[in-house]
């Protein structure tokens, strides 16, 4: 309107309401409005701008107004930090399958309704289904998306709502809900902030600066299915078209000599039970960098049902004994596995603070004129890599060390999943990655051989390898031959 010529004078209550920002303001009251001929008035200052002697102490009037909005901005800043270390809920829609709580203020209680669906995403997930797969199961349940749901219950809306199809879920809206780990009870928050207080531009913070309180809220699903799912979906991958049956093994199989997963091999032109597994450096790289070893996929089945049940009849009848032998069996590889850890993570924090002084080091000669520009770049390119590795690795080995330190006390829980699996019948997705964290499959003594052994080495969650079970019928546990070792089967 200014630019039309259609204002002559423009009044405000005062100063700030114009902007805080002080080289902005001053601009504007002392250049562009003279120039569109625009008299300004702020009343509760006293400012006129056709009044000469109004307009002497504007400079400090818009300093100390951008001052103003500075500290404010500090202050809230402060307070919503503040409550997220509290773990209050400082978001505005509550994730599907919370609602607001009633009673406590900015926390977060189950909606009954949409809580079941979220249980059901995660049980499909676990079972081996992937988000597309998921999305279509329930769109045809005629279940309403998140935001149609929202809608339904609180009469507001919000952008992605789809009106002609309320029932049409997502791949990524699943993603969203199996990766949210608010699932787990956790709230995490300062995901979001602002650039600055004069740049309400709203931008992601980076992981280390969020803030993550547990146990905040009643939990959804329990963290061991939670760490089922996302092992599921690290390792899930398309099936085929041609093939109705997903891969139950996906990234539990590895080769025992390279370490690289074992892949599996289906065609429309092979029978059900000439599936078979071979390894993956072999595939790709050929007879000089690894063998096949070839097992087929119903065979392995069989053989790790069979261990499976043996294992967990061993530690639900003879729950002492199979206390004992874990214990000495895994006591002396913890105690080594640990050193090693322990070792690599030490080296690891070590070179993390080495780098740290390079950086340093490497800035000030650079400044000094010791490095020249090309080779800061280069230095500093290289140095950047490896924090980033460093920063990455660095996590997983704590990770790692953290589950060993509790592997002991894990025996029970093994002893009370078994427990509640009295009659295993068939292998399910869910199933393996509740009790085995991986499978090695070794290569034949003799090559080509149809009656040659071939090691299969079950590892199990929490526990490690059970070179001993318990037959079914006997009433103390003796050792047998190893059954996760060593398996005979034709080829």
């Amino acid at each position: 309107m200014i630019e039309a010529g259609e204002v002559s004078t423009l009044i405000v209550k005062d100063a700030s309401r114009l902007g805080r920002e002080y080289l902005q303001v001053g601009s504007y009251m002392e250049i562009y409005f003279p120039q569109k001929n625009v008299r300004f008035i702020a009343v509760n200052d006293g400012v006129d701008s056709a009044v000469e002697s109004s307009n002497d102490f504007n400079p400090i009037r818009n300093w100390a107004n951008e001052l103003h909005a500075k500290d404010t901005s500090r202050k809230v800043r402060a307070v919503k930090k503040l409550q997220a270390e509290r773990g209050e809920w400082l978001g505005g829609r509550p994730p599907y399958g919370y609602r607001k709580s009633e009673t406590t203020e900015n926390h977060l209680e189950p909606d009954p309704e949409a809580a079941e669906v979220v249980r059901q995403i995660f049980t499909l997930c676990a079972a081996g289904k992937g988000p597309s797969q998921i999305a279509r199961i329930l769109a045809d349940q005629n279940v309403l998306t998140p935001a149609n749901y929202y809608f339904q219950k609180t009469g507001k809306t919000h952008e992605g709502r789809d009106v002609l199809r309320p029932c049409a879920w997502s791949e990524t809206t699943v993603s969203d809900i199996l990766g949210n780990i608010v699932y787990l009870g956790h709230t995490v928050g300062l995901r979001r902030t602002s650039i600055s207080y004069k740049n309400k531009t709203r931008i992601d913070r980076p992981e280390s600066e969020q803030c993550l309180v547990k146990n905040t809220h009643q939990p959804l699903v329990s963290q061991e299915q939670w760490e089922i799912v996302q092992e599921v979906r690290q390792h899930k991958k398309r099936t085929a078209k041609h093939m109705d049956e997903p891969n139950i093994f996906s990234g539990l199989v590895f080769c025992a000599d390279c370490g690289k997963p074992m892949v599996l091999h289906r065609a429309t032109t092979m029978k059900k039970l000439e599936y078979n597994f071979k390894c993956y450096t072999y595939g790709k790289k050929g007879k000089t960098a690894c063998t096949a070893h070839h097992i087929r996929e119903c065979e392995l089945m069989q053989i790790v049902l069979d261990d499976l049940r043996r294992v967990t009849h061993f530690a639900r009848m003879k729950e002492r004994q199979f206390v004992a032998h874990i214990n000495q069996k895994n006591s002396a590889e913890l105690r080594q596995e640990m050193n090693r850890v322990l070792r690599e993570l030490d080296a690891m924090k070590k070179r993390s603070a080495e780098l740290s002084k390079l950086f340093k080091r490497l800035y000030e000669d650079n400044v000094l004129g010791r490095v020249t520009d090309e080779q800061y770049r280069m230095l500093s390119g290289d140095y950047t890599d490896e924090q980033r590795m460093l920063e990455e690795q660095i996590p997983q080995k704590e990770q790692r060390l953290a589950q060993l330190q509790a592997r002991e006390a894990n025996v029970d829980a093994f002893i009370e999943k078994a427990k509640q699996y009295t009659a295993i019948d068939t292998l399910t997705p869910e199933l393996l990655r509740l009790f085995i964290q991986r499978i090695e499959v070794g290569e034949r003594e003799t090559k080509y051989s149809r009656n040659s052994s071939q090691s299969v080495r079950i590892i199990y969650r929490d526990i490690g390898t059970v070179d001993s079970a318990m037959q079914p019928d006997e009433k103390q546990p003796k050792l047998l031959p190893p059954l996760s070792e060593v398996i005979q089967f034709p080829a």
